[in-house]
């Protein structure tokens, strides 16, 4: 019995990383699209328009995620 509860024990703490890997990336994948604006504008061409609807398109489908998945 404490085998199971050792082996779980691991996976929890194994899931809690990577829960917090995954928050990690997510939240500096958003915070460094403000800091890129100026480089990914020239680089692909778009005008601060195109830009303002990626970032509206982002923040929508994000927000339907939350409300959806918690």
């Amino acid at each position: 019995m404490d085998i199971a509860k050792q082996k779980i024990g691991n996976y929890r703490y194994r899931i809690l990383a990577l829960l917090m890997f995954a928050t990690t990336i997510n939240y500096f994948d958003r915070s460094i699209i403000g800091v890129m604006a100026p480089t990914l504008e020239k680089l692909f061409d778009w005008s601060n328009n195109d830009y303002a609807n990626i970032m509206i398109s982002f923040k929508v489908a994000y927000a339907i995620g939350m409300l959806s998945m918690g």
